[in-house]
């Protein structure tokens, strides 16, 4: 008997190719050519999938100063999902960046301008997670998260300038010495 080895719609590659030897993709009834090798394809596709899915570059220089928050937040979400998508990123992690993106807003507000964000307010929400976790590891995630995304924008000139993120530093684990048995005290345990 045979059997099917059918690939299944999460288990195709995002971009398919074309008889001319390129690598597209066909978004809102244009086809998009992303190149020949099929890895650095996918890293093109990925890079530009924001501006090919309908965000105009123009645009968003024009509203640089007057972007807010929310706006941002959702480009990168959903240029993240376009990662999660393609597998190079993992579910959890893509859904830890909905998360603590939705608490940098619901901490600055989703209509706080971009250009308006202070370092004070980041060290504000900084110190609102520190209360909320008490894991330095989660903390530093949260904060890591909305580093990348800031860096994200800029590098892909949605933004101009960005919040001095820089000055909002991670917080430090204190690694406590962890007790250990030595043969004094196993001597003692033993009799």
């Amino acid at each position: 008997m045979k059997s099917s080895t059918r690939k299944t719609r999460s288990d195709k590659f995002s971009l398919t190719l074309h008889p001319s030897g390129q690598y597209c993709k066909k978004i809102r009834g244009h086809i998009y050519y992303f190149g020949s090798d099929r890895k650095q394809a996918l890293e093109s596709f990925l890079d530009q999938a924001i501006f090919v899915n309908g965000y105009n570059i123009a645009m968003q220089k024009s509203v640089n100063g007057n972007m807010t928050l929310k706006e941002i937040c959702g480009m990168y979400l959903e240029y993240q999902h376009t990662k999660l998508y393609a597998k190079n990123l993992t579910a959890r992690h893509h859904n830890d960046q909905i998360g603590s993106l939705h608490k940098l807003i619901d901490f600055l507000s989703e209509n706080c301008k971009i250009k308006s964000i202070s370092t004070m307010g980041l060290q504000n929400y900084k110190r609102s997670l520190h209360k909320r976790y008490k894991s330095v590891c989660r903390l530093n995630l949260h904060l890591s998260i909305m580093e990348a995304m800031f860096h994200w924008a800029k590098k892909n000139d949605i933004l101009k300038d960005i919040p001095n993120i820089d000055a909002i530093s991670r917080a430090k684990e204190i690694h406590k010495d962890k007790f250990t048995f030595d043969s004094e005290h196993i001597n003692k345990l033993c009799f």
